[in-house]
């Protein structure tokens, strides 16, 4: 595979040890620190072997390409000053939780050249290695919920964006430049999105603080029968997990080989999106 990507994983929290393990275990990448600004933090991965700093005035220059895997509202000042360093970038998702933030995010793209991606992980869901349907069914729903609390803003963004870009992926792109909110709705403890993306009425049911962490896919139309099929299964006894997969598509990204990795753009419409339902609840 040739010489490793030395990468720097932005910030050491539940998701980011997670990123930092699995990018350390992949054959294309090397750790070469991790950025986190909590002292308990930075002492936490030096137990685990990592080189550890506080900010990004420390980062060292070998650094090629970051993770950034910090809170949603330091995504944008992180990726545009990583981007500004000549750094290739994947930001966990959302992009950002603002409309500014994502415009800084892509002005950033434009001014220094570099290439941001989007973490969108259910794009390498080992249930979804083909596309299920052979034409774009009439109708999808999605079915989304975890354990982990929240409010219904970070329902949206934490949630729900995970099948905002999974259905424009799935649906190939077809309702990219057409998305309409039908409804949008509180429904017990969760939420409940009717959107319309091209021909197909989608459907997004979503909430935190469930007893256990569960998600899947129905699809059909008038002329097919009902399909559902679970996304939260774990990968197979000879499957990778998907982060590792997500993190083999950034590899042949920034090898510039193409791969189902949402760029920048694919990023921005997941999460403008999401924030549209939020302003429509």
């Amino acid at each position: 595979m040739g010489s490793r990507i030395r990468l720097a994983v932005l910030g050491f929290g539940r998701f980011g040890r997670v990123h930092a393990a699995r990018a350390r275990a992949h054959p294309a990448f090397e750790v070469a620190c991790v950025v986190d600004p909590d002292a308990q933090a930075r002492a936490d991965a030096q137990a685990q072997g990592f080189e550890a700093i506080a900010s990004l005035d420390a980062l060292p220059q070998c650094v090629q390409a970051a993770a950034v895997v910090t809170p949603a509202d330091t995504h944008a000042e992180l990726a545009v000053a990583l981007m500004h360093r000549g750094i290739d970038v994947l930001v966990e998702k959302p992009l950002a939780e603002s409309e500014q933030g994502i415009d800084a995010m892509l002005d950033a793209v434009r001014q220094t050249g570099r290439r941001l991606f989007t973490g969108h992980i259910e794009r390498f869901n080992q249930s979804l290695t083909d596309l299920p349907w052979d034409r774009a069914p009439g109708r999808l729903v999605f079915q989304r919920q975890s354990r982990l609390q929240g409010t219904a803003r970070s329902v949206v963004l934490d949630l729900m964006v995970h099948d905002l870009d999974l259905a424009s992926y799935l649906l190939q792109g077809e309702g990219d430049g057409s998305f309409q909110i039908l409804d949008a709705r509180t429904q017990g403890d969760g939420l409940q999105v009717q959107v319309r993306m091209g021909d197909t009425r989608v459907d997004f049911h979503a909430r935190h603080g469930a007893d256990a962490s569960l998600a899947s896919m129905g699809w059909g139309d008038d002329t097919s029968a009902w399909s559902e099929l679970a996304l939260s299964r774990p990968p197979g006894l000879n499957q990778s997990d998907a982060l590792t997969r997500q993190y083999t598509a950034f590899h042949h990204m920034l090898q510039g080989q193409d791969s189902p990795l949402a760029d920048a753009q694919a990023g921005a419409i997941a999460a403008r999106r999401a924030l549209a339902i939020v302003a429509a609840l």
